[in-house]
């Protein structure tokens, strides 16, 4: 059972028995009571003022603003101000951090300016900051532990409290960070290389599919694992801001997949993703499914996730009636043919760019002259994408290939083609949830990966389905 909160704060009262004793005695009087509520949470209140709006004696006023000076609740000065007929001094009464809280805790949050709020939480954090340092010193106890805690507690509150809706896609796959950096060439055996981070974004191709279908409309929940450390926070921000469904995210205690994305001066680019076994992969039990979610959705989008899940998910998924699309990474599609037959029987698209169908192709027993032979395993179709290039599709009518228009090549130029093959997918899927022919929603998918190309990062370059029809109604 969850413990009930009582208040949403915690006060942080003073070691000293006397100044407890003093802010029992202040709370526990009307005239205590009645000053708080009185003193401003930000800047000077004056004693005259206090006076006059507080019903009680001026003696006991005055003693009160003594007993919180004495409690560490206010700090006091004089000042010098000019009336009509003489200058003269004043005093003056602030909060201190201690009192900024009790004046947090009391007022109806209406009253209190969101900006003072932040500035008083901080604050306060900054003193329980320095106590668990403290703690940590005392009793032998890690700072990673603290964070740990703290990025596991806002993870979990932040799904619990995401609202569910009804997706057009859910996708399964994984988050990662991607970090970009240069270098001069890679190095030789035994020789160091240095290189220049150049900039850290949200990535993973089953997250990055989740995005480029949200920034294109269309209602998506993303359901994988995320880890417990501040690269998650960063992932899970990322699909909210963009208005995915993340009630379907699993944290854990588990760090999250990093991806290094490195360029040579001559602008090849290598990607290498650092995992271990302490790594938030994917799905790997059926009982973290919401098989709810996938009934109500109208198409399933199977990306980066764990053989011992994926084929249950395509054979649910198709006996659902759903539209099942599969597009694994490379290190399944390493794993050969005969590993990943269950799940391609119940597919009906399967995407693969060139470099992977000549991986899965190599490392399967079975003879694959092109991959269109894989159509009598399952698939109805089957697109191997080929960069600028554009792309060959098999269906079990015809094969047929789609170059990349030479107006939209000659209008975008490639800055960084990261993502570019997840914006494709999902400007496919837009356009076969549309209704359009294969070879429109195609079309759909070459413009919105062109337009991603052209800017750097794969999150910060999905375009919206506004900046894709407006240059997709224009192709020649």
């Amino acid at each position: 059972m969850k413990e009930e909160r009582v208040w949403p704060y915690v006060l942080p009262f003073p070691l000293e028995a006397e100044k407890r004793r003093l802010i029992w005695s202040i709370l526990q009087s009307r005239v205590g009571m009645s000053l708080l509520m009185r003193v401003k949470g930000d800047g000077r209140t004056y004693q005259q003022e206090l006076i006059r709006e507080t019903p009680y004696s001026n003696k006991s006023i005055i003693e009160y603003l003594k007993r919180m000076v004495s409690a560490g609740m206010l700090e006091y000065g004089m000042e010098r101000v000019t009336t009509e007929r003489r200058r003269i001094w004043v005093k003056w009464y602030a909060p201190t951090k201690l009192g900024k809280w009790f004046i947090l805790f009391l007022k109806p949050p209406g009253e209190i300016p969101a900006d003072l709020t932040r500035k008083t939480i901080e604050e306060l954090f900054q003193v329980y900051s320095s106590s668990i340092v403290e703690v940590c010193e005392r009793y032998g106890l890690t700072i990673d532990t603290f964070h740990r805690l703290l990025d596991e507690q806002y993870l979990e509150e932040v799904i619990e409290k995401a609202p569910k809706t009804r997706p057009e896609v859910v996708v399964y796959g994984s988050a990662a960070l991607d970090i970009y950096g240069s270098m001069e060439r890679l190095p030789e055996p035994e020789e160091s290389a240095y290189i220049q981070e150049t900039g850290r974004y949200p990535g993973g191709m089953g997250a990055n599919v989740a995005v480029a279908l949200a920034r294109l409309g269309v209602p998506t929940a993303f359901a994988g694992k995320i880890g417990s450390d501040p690269a998650s926070r960063l992932l899970l921000d990322n699909l909210r801001k963009n208005n995915i469904d993340v009630s379907h995210i699993i944290p854990t205690r588990l760090v999250s997949l990093q991806t290094w994305i490195l360029t040579d001066r001559e602008g090849k680019r290598r990607l290498l993703t650092f995992g271990s076994p302490d790594a938030a992969m994917s799905l790997a039990s059926p009982t973290e499914i919401d098989w709810d979610t996938m009934k109500k959705s109208r198409v399933v989008y199977i990306g980066e996730v764990f053989l011992e899940v994926a084929p249950m998910l395509a054979s649910f998924a198709k006996s659902q009636g759903k539209t099942v699309i599969y597009r694994p990474g490379i290190p399944y599609l390493q794993l050969g043919f005969g590993k990943i037959h269950s799940v391609l029987e119940n597919t009906d698209i399967f995407i693969l760019n060139h470099v992977g169908w000549a991986v899965l192709r190599d490392s399967s027993k079975e003879e694959m002259e092109t991959a269109a032979d894989l159509l009598k395993h399952g698939p109805n179709i089957i697109i191997v994408t080929k960069g600028p290039d554009g792309c060959t599709v098999y269906t079990r009518e015809e094969r047929f290939n789609m170059p990349v228009p030479r107006d939209l090549q000659a209008r975008f130029v490639t800055v960084d083609p990261t993502g570019a093959g997840d914006s494709f997918t999902a400007g496919v899927v837009k356009g076969l949830l549309e209704g359009w022919s294969l070879k429109r929603a195609i079309l759909y998918g070459q413009v919105a990966a062109a337009i991603t190309c052209s800017r750097v990062g794969a999150t910060p370059a999905f375009p919206t389905s506004e900046e894709v029809e407006s240059v997709f109604e224009n192709i020649k």
